[in-house]
């Protein structure tokens, strides 16, 4: 499960109605692919307009959490104004976004303690008839 999936997330039972609460990863396993030595300029390009795109609509504050969850702590507190327009910046969002895959562990809800198991990168968010709206 990518990074990019975990931010949009949440858990739709009844008893979290209307939370927009991120879900906490707990990782076992995590996978993290290797960018392309050497991108073509179209690959780059593609990849920086994805992440510049993707930014505005992103849970920033989940991400943050998500990545270092997972290892990785090389995301910013904050997304500055510069920051978003800088091509290394963004090719490295890309990265983290699209190459940077959950595939074991359990998202937990920090509102209800609801837990979904991550097997081989799928999550398993089917609810019970009880949890159900």
């Amino acid at each position: 499960m990518r990074l990019l999936t975990h931010n949009v997330l949440r858990n739709n039972t009844a008893a979290a109605a209307r939370s927009t609460a991120p879900l906490r990863i707990t990782a076992t396993e995590v996978r993290v692919d290797d960018p392309p030595s050497a991108p073509s300029d179209d690959a780059t390009r593609r990849e920086v307009a994805f992440a510049k795109h993707a930014l505005p609509i992103l849970d920033w504050d989940a991400l943050v959490q998500g990545a270092k969850a997972m290892g990785l702590d090389s995301l910013p507190p904050h997304v500055t104004p510069e920051l978003a327009e800088g091509e290394g910046f963004l090719r490295a969002l890309y990265h983290v976004l699209m190459n940077v895959h959950l595939v074991n562990g359990m998202l937990t809800c920090p509102e209800t303690g609801r837990e979904f198991p991550v097997t081989d990168g799928i999550c398993n968010m089917m609810l019970e008839e009880g949890e159900c709206e």
